[in-house]
């Protein structure tokens, strides 16, 4: 069953290939396909000689069906006419005696010309057909393809606005609240929507992998977002070290938002009353997968709030991204995701 899968797919692929308009205008389609004709003439004549090595002058008219249908499959039935021509002379020229001369045929060896020439021209036909089928086929899915290009861009443009539109709304409500936890409350919720617009915005972008992304390249960019957001600048900084590692788009979600999470929580407690520090985010390979390290060197737990939504939205996200979520020891906060491959 796999063999027959496979010759399959190879079928499928011939029959999608036009070597002519792939090589227009630089030639002519009339000379590719006598260039592909006479490819496959010599293909046969080599074949020939293999078997004549064994059996000598055994079969004459076996290498003229797979040579035939390999220029019909490559150029169009043109071509496919042209080469088995070709061998026809060939074979009345070399093969069949007198060998070298154009001699005259006895009732079995012109029977066995025609109806070798009529079932290789039969075959031909019916390769033509399987190419117009294949070459149909191609041109319905590439339209196909289009058109769900089309969408997604057209559904591209209207996630981005509907993130846009729920952040402005929060952030109306944020300015209108009159209690600074409600105002306070909102902000996040403010902030939780913009990273996921631009959670987004990285991962539909045009041009990206369908499967799989660099997350070293994703987490940058969700980092210099968030630097801005959070307003980090001169006494806290946030700093990035990442290594390249492909994930799936799934797993780049969740932890992108882990990020999010232990990031916005950093800047707003490990910093208090104005002090200066340092948030890190790291990103490296070990042989069993990647591990991702964020932490700071802020006043540690007893200032920063480790429960709480935040605290099981990052072991939520953990968990969707298949990963092991562990808190590191020394100054400050730290915490390690773990992803294996």
């Amino acid at each position: 069953v796999s063999g027959g899968v496979a010759v399959v797919g190879a079928k499928i692929n011939l029959g999608e290939l036009d070597i002519p308009a792939r090589l227009s205008p630089a030639l002519p389609r009339w000379a590719t396909e006598l260039l592909c004709a006479m490819a496959c003439v010599m293909m046969a004549g080599l074949l020939r000689f293999v078997i004549n090595l064994a059996i000598p002058f055994a079969a004459p008219f076996v290498s003229i069906y797979p040579a035939t249908l390999l220029a019909t499959l490559l150029a169009g039935w043109r071509s496919g006419a042209v080469c088995l021509i070709l061998l026809l002379i060939a074979i009345w020229w070399l093969v069949i005696p007198p060998v070298g001369e154009f001699g005259p045929l006895t009732r079995e060896d012109a029977a066995a010309l025609l109806l070798n020439g009529l079932s290789c021209m039969v075959m031909v036909l019916v390769a033509q057909g399987f190419r117009a089928a294949s070459h149909a086929a191609s041109a319905e899915r590439n339209a196909k393809l289009e058109e769900r290009d089309l969408l997604l861009r057209e559904l591209d443009h209207r996630m981005k606005n509907n993130f846009q539109l729920v952040a402005a709304l929060l952030d109306l409500q944020r300015r209108r609240a009159a209690q600074p936890e409600t105002a306070e409350a909102l902000a996040d919720a403010m902030r939780r929507v913009q990273s996921m617009g631009q959670v987004h915005a990285f991962l539909y972008s045009a041009g990206r992998d369908v499967e799989r992304l660099d997350l070293a390249a994703y987490v940058h960019a969700l980092c210099e977002a968030l630097a801005d957001s959070l307003l980090l600048k001169g006494m806290v900084r946030l700093e990035c070290r990442l290594e390249p590692a492909l994930v799936s788009r799934d797993r780049a979600v969740a932890v992108g938002m882990v990020v999010n999470e232990l990031v916005t929580n950093a800047a707003k407690y490990a910093f208090p009353d104005g002090r200066s520090g340092l948030i890190q985010v790291n990103l490296s390979r070990t042989d069993r997968g990647s591990e991702l390290e964020v932490c700071d060197d802020g006043v540690g737990l007893v200032g920063q709030q480790g429960a709480g939504l935040g605290g099981r939205l990052v072991e939520s996200f953990a968990r969707q991204a298949r990963g092991t979520l562990t808190r590191g020891e020394g100054a400050g906060v730290s915490y390690r995701l773990f992803l294996p491959d």
